[in-house]
Order: structure tokens, then C-alpha cells, then sequence
């Protein structure tokens, strides 16, 4: 997961997926939920893995990055009503893990902001 962080990457790449799949059902307060949901399940889990593994952090970046998504969305689908946010069907999984995942890496490429604590870079 690049940038689990950034909620509105995330309520983007849930919406296009809700757009797109018939397997995926969503309001807008479902979408909310699941948005905060993922978010902090999503920096928890990569905290997790980064402090337990970091020696595998680098090398499985991609393939890790994909399940940590995915157990990320199964913990968000059974912990938000399903009234509201309602995940079925092995096409509509890996669409919406690809689509999500793929977004965090998109905004991860284009997020130019450095932490505070790096100093600038000298011209």
C-alpha cells in the first residue's frame, strides 16, 4: 500500500469501483464509513507490517502493498453495514483491490510534499 493516508484517493478509487462493478453496492454514508474505516485500518496494518518485517517491507513492496490492501477491504466489508457498503463476488474484489491499490500508488508518484523533517535540498 503506498499511501493508505490521503482519504480522498481512497473515496475516488471506491467510487470509480462502485461505478464501474455490478459486484459492489455503496451509499454515500456507507462510503464515508468505509472511507475512515480503510484509512485507519489501512496505516495500521502498514505501521504493523513495517515495524514487525522491515526486512521484507522493500523487496515484496508491490505484492505486499496488494494484500495488504486486500485484508484491509475484507476488515472494512464486514465491519461497515452492508446496507451501505456491500462487496461481492471475485470479479468485483480484485477490481476494487486493484483499483484501490493502484490509486495509492498513483498518489504515492505524485505527492511531492517532503516531511517536515527533511531539509531541503540545495540548489
Amino acid at each position: 500500500m503506498a499511501e493508505p493516508g490521503c482519504p480522498a484517493v481512497v473515496v475516488a478509487s471506491l467510487g470509480l469501483a462502485a461505478a464501474l462493478l455490478d459486484g459492489f453496492c455503496v451509499r454515500l454514508g456507507g462510503l464515508l464509513v468505509a472511507v475512515l474505516v480503510f484509512t485507519v485500518l489501512a496505516v495500521a496494518l502498514r505501521r504493523a507490517t513495517a515495524t514487525l518485517a522491515p526486512r521484507l517491507a522493500r523487496p515484496s513492496a508491490v505484492l505486499g502493498g496488494l494484500v495488504l490492501t486486500a485484508v484491509a477491504l475484507v476488515l472494512t466489508d464486514a465491519l461497515v453495514p452492508g446496507d451501505g457498503f456491500d462487496l461481492h463476488g471475485p470479479v468485483a474484489w480484485v477490481v476494487t483491490v486493484l483499483l484501490v491499490w493502484a490509486a495509492g500508488v498513483a498518489y504515492g508518484e505524485v505527492d511531492t510534499q517532503a516531511p517536515a523533517e527533511v531539509p531541503p535540498v540545495a540548489s
